[in-house]
């Protein structure tokens, strides 16, 4: 099973209500995939919920670099708060393990996957089946968007590896 050293990329939907984790492996396959659904009631127990999921999954499947998606502030400030205290348990969960982190907006993740920014949760599904092998069955929004995000990380991260800058045009690496 593919560990730390061959490149394993994990993707974090997070969210204190449900986060989406994703395993990731280049070309094309998604390990596995799962959204951990908090019970409502008290934050800090939610947000263990979450950790001890997390580090279950890094001593199973250790990745070598870690793929977020960034604070998005929207309308509801009231589910900010929730997807920012998840978001910082998880960071301090990779921290500590020594997982290497990317962040990337939204719009980035869009992008990278449609060539749309503005894309809907409909053209990111179809997107991500058209271009990786997705696990069999009923995949929730958290789970895809964990496998949106891990799929824009290794994107991106074979881009920079060439040698191009974010903003080159393709006639620029010809």
């Amino acid at each position: 099973m593919p560990g730390k050293r061959d490149g394993l990329i994990l993707g974090v939907d997070p969210g204190l209500a449900g986060t989406g984790f994703a395993l990731f492996a280049e070309p094309n396959l998604v390990l596995s995939c799962s959204t951990v659904v908090t019970i409502p009631g008290r934050d800090g127990a939610r947000l263990l919920t979450i950790t001890n999921h997390l580090r279950a999954l890094l001593a199973e499947h250790p990745p070598a670099e870690a793929s977020i998606e960034e604070l998005f502030m929207g309308r509801n400030a009231t589910s900010a708060v929730g997807v920012a205290q998840a978001r910082g348990a998880i960071l301090a969960v990779l921290e500590e393990c020594g997982v290497p982190v990317f962040e990337y907006k939204p719009s980035q993740v869009k992008v990278v996957l449609t060539g749309y920014g503005n894309a809907d949760k409909a053209q990111i599904s179809r997107m991500l089946s058209a271009q990786v092998k997705l696990p069999e069955g009923k995949l929730d929004d958290h789970a895809k968007d964990a496998i949106a995000i891990a799929l824009c990380h290794a994107r991106s991260r074979r881009f920079t590896q060439s040698g191009a800058t974010p903003g080159a045009r393709l006639a620029d690496l010809k």
